[in-house]
């Protein structure tokens, strides 16, 4: 989920604001993102899902779930990250324009 980082990372957010903001815990929230592996009693390797977790996010995104954590995920979280982007090239700009008296 480097997407999902990125995402945060862009927005100018940690994932400790984040969790704050939709009421889960830090370490919950950082496995759901990284999908983290555990060993069941079984002795099998399987990955945390934490839907409950993800369906927050992708809620406090604005969001349905199937558009951040689904099969097109990448292609949708890609364009959020570039919307961004220029959002905050444009922003700078405007500033620099006012400040140059335009």
């Amino acid at each position: 989920m480097d997407l999902i980082k990125q995402l945060l990372k862009t927005k100018g957010l940690t994932q400790i604001e984040v969790a704050k903001a939709i009421g889960v815990g830090y370490h919950s929230f950082e496995k759901m993102i990284v999908k983290a592996p555990y060993v069941t009693k079984r002795g099998e390797v399987k990955f945390r899902e934490c839907r409950h977790i993800r369906e927050k996010f992708a809620s406090w995104l604005g969001y349905p779930y199937d558009l951040i954590w689904g099969p097109d995920s990448d292609v949708f979280l890609k364009k959020l990250i570039a919307e961004e982007i220029r959002g905050q090239v444009e922003s700078e700009a405007n500033k620099r324009l006012q400040a140059l008296g335009f």
